[in-house]
């Protein structure tokens, strides 16, 4: 890291320059740096917001709605750079800095919120939304804000609104003490393996990255497992010795979970607490009843009710597979009955049996360079996007690629993604995409620029970067979140993609997950790294049984059960000052629900990010919601004449789903592109968890997302 020096401070403020409205000045910035920048832009923010509020015109959307819209230009500049190291690069003095700036920056938000003349303005915009000739997006826009601050204590007494600011400020500092406590203790944790024996069963590409890691670790001569995703789940999978899955499987599930310094139940059960404080404050009878106050959902016990009924199905299959993986190893005499560090290295071997799929034959055939040219060769084909190499683009790490977004069809840059993907020390666990900067076209056109976020640890030199099958899906998971916010075409930012409700966000990434699936984009892309045949016809047969038997993320019981807890958490958030201890009602949950044992939760409480870092508070509920509406997306696309890569049904997706936003409420935009509402039929049928004959009447001619 630099020196930090008052210029290099200064330099953050300033507007990007270059080509695409500038690129953020990413390398080589120091957390001084970032530190007295933000400081600085809050302090110019705070006085803009200021002049919004107590100008002497009457309000107006211009002085009002659309000047606040506008504000705060520098502190959104530095706040991308936060974001980026704080999750990036979380090392030396950047995670007591992120500490030290989180409830800054949600005071601002509660004094911007709790503005009586900034709200008194707003309001009378509103009232006067019709006479005054506002468009329905510049109308969406005021509501939107209005909302916002409602939602942040608006109206509220002067002592509640206190009390409000000083609940967000500590929420914010709590959420982010929970994140960099799982960055800490997992970037220091390993399982060290002193002897080969201890390599059975892992192929040599495996066996000499665990070696890279134990010298990378300061310990080289032996190898080392790191507490990392795509470390821990390949030799899980692989592994012969069970011992040491366990060992390595008891490290994964305790992150945030061990006594010390780093322990996040204490602070996972403060923020509970302090999210129950809040929503009573804001007359609500839950947290969970405050979050879902703007979803799909509508209320808990909506979305409670799908997962509940959608479980009892699920577990069923689960059990059958337990008992398939059991009788494998009772037919190698194992000795042994099924624990959680055991039914991934048994579902590989049913694979290998039952589907004839060797996951080291498919991950053969899945460069990263290779998944990269398939997602954007389907963009091509589906959104008309190219992808071009942005080579000198400032970045955090030199790993980071760049690339221009354009639309040939006429010669337009529409934005620009950036692919971090490989793990480094003081990199956020998990794959993400996060916007760096916002589409806004009311002004002028500011281009979007995207990231796509992973840990996925890097080969030796030398070697090829070749993707697990789940890596390839996830990053086109995520690739289809960057292509909603490449898409928007609303004016202002607060109606830009990453607004939209919370159970809606993830559709557009769940259905690009559809396009990995597709015979012609395989044989295309999926090549083998040593002899660039394609990936066989009868081996992507395989894969799409096994994907059939072990169905999707949403219809399995690690993510069920995490989704019910969370639920049942933020039900239990009410106020009432009563204590919740958030394990005890994971394991409470666990024990009611029947989870069978030898299946274990993907998101426990002591390190589930979603819930306490990010934005699914009560929302973990998400993924299924929005399978349901991708399934019945897909099949839209599917029925039409060109198939997936149908023109008109792709016009119709990007006009009705992808561009439009936040402009208009969820249910609608999905009526707007499907002719319908969400339909469970297909999702239901894909996996075989229904068939028509099995479904009443009334929901075979299904008009709600829970007929």
């Amino acid at each position: 890291m630099p020196a930090h020096t008052k210029h290099a401070a200064a330099a953050l403020l300033l507007p990007w320059v270059g080509p695409y409205g500038g690129l953020p000045p990413l390398a080589d910035v120091s957390p001084a740096d970032i530190e007295e920048a933000i400081c600085a832009a809050i302090e110019m923010k705070r006085s803009e917001v200021q002049s919004i509020a107590s100008v002497s015109e009457p309000p107006t959307f211009q002085n009002t709605a659309e000047a606040l819209e506008d504000c705060g230009f520098a502190l959104r500049q530095v706040q991308c750079v936060l974001q980026v190291y704080a999750n990036g690069l979380s090392l030396g003095d950047m995670p007591t800095v992120t500490q030290r700036l989180a409830p800054l920056l949600a005071a601002l938000d509660d004094e911007i919120s709790h503005n009586e003349n900034l709200y008194t303005r707003l309001t009378a915009v509103w009232g006067s939304r019709h006479s005054s000739g506002l468009s329905a997006e510049q109308q969406r826009l005021v509501e939107v804000l209005l909302t916002r601050m409602q939602r942040r204590g608006a109206g509220l007494t002067p002592a509640a609104k206190a009390r409000v600011a000083e609940i967000n400020a500590r929420l914010a500092n709590l959420s982010t003490r929970y994140n960099q406590n799982l960055i800490q203790e997992s970037g220091a944790q390993a399982v060290f393996i002193e002897d080969d024996t201890g390599l059975q069963g892992l192929p040599p590409a495996l066996r000499q990255a665990a070696a890279t890691a134990a010298s990378e670790k300061g310990r080289p001569g032996i190898w080392a497992i790191p507490n990392a995703r795509g470390s821990v789940w390949p030799f899980l999978t692989l592994s012969t010795r069970r011992d040491l899955r366990e060992q390595v499987w008891r490290m994964w599930t305790n992150r945030g979970d061990n006594a010390g310094p780093h322990d996040n139940k204490p602070t996972a059960n403060e923020i509970l607490q302090l999210r129950g404080e809040l929503a009573r404050l804001l007359g609500f009878a839950s947290y969970a009843h405050f979050a879902m106050a703007d979803r799909m959902a509508g209320k808990p016990d909506t979305a409670l009710d799908l997962l509940e009924r959608t479980w009892q199905s699920v577990k069923a299959r689960a059990l059958t597979q337990i008992a398939d993986y059991q009788a494998i190893a009772d037919r190698e005499s194992a000795g042994i009955r099924l624990a959680p560090w055991d039914r991934q290295f048994y579902a590989e071997k049913l694979r290998r049996e039952r589907f004839k799929l060797d996951s080291d034959e498919v991950k053969a055939h899945l460069t990263l360079d290779g998944v990269l040219q398939a997602m954007f060769w389907a963009a091509g084909r589906v959104h008309g996007l190219e992808f071009k190499k942005i080579d000198d683009a400032p970045v955090i790490h030199p790993t980071v690629m760049v690339y221009e977004v354009s639309r040939p069809a006429s010669a337009e840059v529409v934005g620009v993604i950036y692919f971090d993907l490989f793990n480094r020390p003081g990199k956020a666990h998990g794959s993400y995409q996060m916007q760096l900067r916002e589409a806004e076209n009311f002004r002028s056109r500011v281009l979007p620029i995207s990231g796509v976020f992973s840990t996925f640890p890097q080969p030796p030199e030398g070697q090829p970067v070749l993707l697990p099958w789940e890596y390839a899906n996830v990053f086109f998971h995520e690739f289809g979140h960057a292509l909603h916010m490449l898409h928007c075409k609303a004016s202002y930012r607060s109606l830009g993609s990453q607004h939209v409700t919370w159970d809606f966000v993830e559709l557009p990434a769940l259905i690009n997950e559809r396009w990995l699936r597709d015979p012609e984009l395989l044989a295309r892309f999926a090549r083998h790294h040593l002899t660039d045949a394609p990936m066989p016809s009868e081996l992507m047969t395989q894969i799409e049984e096994a994907l059939q038997y072990e169905r999707i993320f949403s219809l399995n019981p690690d993510y069920l059960l995490p989704a019910i807890v969370d639920l049942r958490l933020h039900l239990m958030a009410d106020g009432s000052g009563h204590p919740i201890d958030a394990v005890q009602v994971e394991n409470d949950t666990i024990a009611e629900f029947g989870m069978p044992d030898a299946w274990d939760l993907i998101m426990r409480v002591t390190h589930n990010f979603h819930i306490f870092i990010g934005a699914y508070a009560a929302g973990v509920y998400s993924y299924l919601w929005a399978d349901v509406m991708a399934a019945d997306a897909v099949h839209t696309f599917e029925q039409s004449p060109g198939g997936i890569y149908d023109a008109q049904t792709s016009s119709v997706w990007i006009d009705k789903i992808l561009s439009v936003g936040h402009k208009v409420p969820a249910d609608q935009a999905f009526r707007d592109f499907a002719g319908h509402d969400p339909n469970p039929e297909p999702l239901h049928l894909r996996f075989g968890l229904t068939t028509k004959s099995e479904l009443p009447q009334e929901r075979r001619n299904a008009t709600t997302i829970l007929e």
